[in-house]
């Protein structure tokens, strides 16, 4: 009798396996050998790429961190770190791209977003850093030092009042952050 199911209509894993459970147990070991090699690898060029930001040997920084990211496209730190050995080489668009990647690996990673919007505050990109503040804050809105630092992008713009407000906001956190520590101490 003719099969008459289409693709969408057939099961996606057939009915009857031909890997048999000690294979599949075998196929299964050796992936997990492979991916903490992947790992172990991934994990000596990230030591190696920071003991190199570390002696300010950039270039070797770079490759280091190059090679995690061939291990692991999704390593924030990697992408964190090769973004600030741009930035030290003046290399500020590499850096830029790096720091939106970290971003988008780890969008809760204030420091990214920091680095992000400073170096396009050193390249009076004003209006790009207050748009990556602004994104920040709708992801860590008690940062206080992400709203501080946006009130410091107003003021180059002259913005005073939004100034002002972001500023305010900044002081109302590091307030709240200070009471909540006191408050922890004590109890």
């Amino acid at each position: 009798m003719k099969n008459n199911k289409t693709n969408a209509e057939r099961p996606l894993i057939p009915e009857k396996s031909s890997v048999s459970p000690s294979g599949l147990q075998k196929e299964l070991i050796q992936r997990g050998r492979v991916d903490i090699h992947a790992h172990q690898t991934a994990a000596k060029h990230l030591k190696q790429g920071a003991e190199a930001l570390n002696l300010r040997d950039y270039a070797k920084a770079i490759e280091e961190f190059q090679q995690v990211i061939q291990h692991n496209r999704e390593s924030a730190e990697a992408h964190f770190h090769l973004g600030l050995a741009h930035f030290m080489l003046e290399d500020y668009e590499k850096a830029i791209d790096a720091y939106k990647m970290a971003i988008t690996c780890e969008p809760s990673e204030a420091m990214a977003y920091l680095n992000l919007a400073a170096t396009y505050r050193l390249l009076k990109r004003y209006d790009e850093a207050i748009d990556v503040y602004t994104r920040a804050i709708r992801f860590l809105p008690s940062h206080p030092e992400l709203h501080s630092e946006l009130g410091t992008v107003y003021t180059f713009q002259g913005k005073r009042r939004e100034a002002v407000s972001a500023y305010k906001t900044a002081m109302r956190l590091k307030l709240e952050l200070k009471l909540q520590s006191d408050f922890d101490q004590s109890a």
